[in-house]
């Protein structure tokens, strides 16, 4: 293997190119025996590398066989989430696990948690992540990160008279950080059955993006079609159900569109109870709808099968996450990725895209990372083969034996 690096001056920082059996760029087609330049932290060129010799030198950093592609995008995740003791096996299970993190920990043991999980995070290839923060614990540490993410706050809170109230506790924690390029807050209702339509309305009319769980199970719109069944036992027993509400009458999708609850951009994270009705409703509503998918939580929680072949056919913005760590053993975006492939069917090709490109479009990040193009970030992933005989380079990145590394 020839190590040698060969750099050329170009103002104050040097350009390095870097070659290797296949580059996938995503935004276009894969390209055999490509090289990618970068100068300082970010993609300056990417074609094949006689072009790229040609144009950066003569001699390049040659990976032999290998594949250089973008890094993944985790549009969904709790930061906050440890492994609980036992892991929940359906819908009702995980509800019952997440009333148990609503009782306060140590704050330096919750940090000390989401320290653990960005690292975890990072070492899976994640550039950048949407993050569900009850308290906006994740901020800070995603601030000292050098992740791109988007901190949607996750709110709840059914009882109407209360809505004013919730929006301005959430909001302070909010303008206690400043703006930053690389990561920007939210204000997220958690879900359809867990939020006031007058606390519905105060995020969608002040937020333009939205990040919401919907299509999780037949509970939901059960309670949004008559009111009743078990959300309603668990918004009561909580002590936290409006009686004076009534039920729309309309399911999750139809209520949250219908009710123009929506911001300019939408995030429908799980979207496994659903149907064309529902997502006619998506494909035609007046703002710009992402689904999230999290594989292997559906199938620990039975939630049943995702309807991925009707979201592609109406050429919906798929994208991946991991969800908590309540549910899944790790936040590795590969492992939803081959979830995708292995139960669903779908093409490595489409696959890449839900985990690259298409996520770094549904958290607002498109300009940055989810794909290699000139003026992106230089911080994508490399995987190696020993195997000279492996022509798909899909193949090659999918096989979990083929560690990750970054290319820098």
């Amino acid at each position: 293997m020839q190590n040698d690096i060969t750099e050329q001056k170009d103002g104050n920082e040097s350009i390095t190119t870097y070659r290797a059996q296949w580059v996938l760029p995503i935004s276009r087609p894969p390209i055999e025996d490509g090289a990618i330049a970068i100068q300082g932290n970010k993609i300056i060129a990417v074609g094949t590398a006689t072009e790229l010799c040609e144009q950066y030198g003569q001699t390049v950093y040659d990976l032999e066989a290998a594949v250089i592609f973008p890094a993944f995008i985790n549009v969904h995740t709790h930061l906050e989430h440890s492994r609980s003791a036992q892991t929940p096996e359906s819908f009702a299970d995980y509800q019952k696990a997440l009333q148990l993190t609503q009782i306060d920990m140590d704050s330096a043991e919750e940090l000390q948690i989401i320290a653990s999980n960005i690292e975890e995070s990072l070492g899976f290839g994640t550039v950048a992540l949407a993050d569900c923060t009850r308290k906006g614990a994740s901020v800070k540490p995603l601030l000292e990160s050098w992740l791109y993410a988007r901190v949607f706050h996750e709110v709840t809170g059914f009882q109407g008279y209360k809505a004013d109230y919730i929006y301005r506790e959430h909001q302070d924690v909010i303008q206690q950080f400043q703006p930053s390029k690389s990561l920007t807050q939210h204000l997220a209702p958690s879900s359809s059955w867990t939020v006031s339509p007058e606390l519905f309305r105060l995020i969608s009319v002040n937020e333009r993006h939205i990040a919401i769980h919907m299509g999780m199970s037949p509970d939901e719109r059960e309670f949004t079609l008559n009111g009743t069944g078990a959300l309603r036992q668990i918004l009561a027993a909580s002590e936290d159900f409006d009686y004076s509400w009534e039920a729309p009458g309309l399911t999750p999708v139809d209520y949250f569109f219908g009710s123009h609850f929506f911001a300019k951009h939408n995030i429908l994270i799980h979207m496994v109870d659903t149907c064309l009705a529902d997502i006619e409703t998506i494909k035609t509503a007046p703002a710009k709808a992402n689904i999230c998918v999290c594989p292997r939580t559906a199938e620990i929680l039975s939630l049943g099968k995702i309807p991925f072949q009707l979201f592609l056919e109406k050429g919906l913005n798929v994208c991946i996450g991991t969800e908590s760590r309540l549910v899944v053993p790790d936040l590795d975006v590969r492992k939803e990725m081959l979830a995708c492939v292995e139960t669903y069917g779908v093409r490595p090709e489409n696959v890449m895209k839900f985990a690259t490109l298409n996520g770094a479009y549904a958290i607002g990040f498109h300009r940055e990372v989810g794909s290699l193009d000139e003026g992106k970030t230089s911080r994508c992933l490399v995987v190696r083969t020993q195997d000279q005989s492996i022509s798909d380079p899909f193949e090659m990145i999918l096989n979990l034996q083929n560690p990750l590394e970054w290319l820098e």
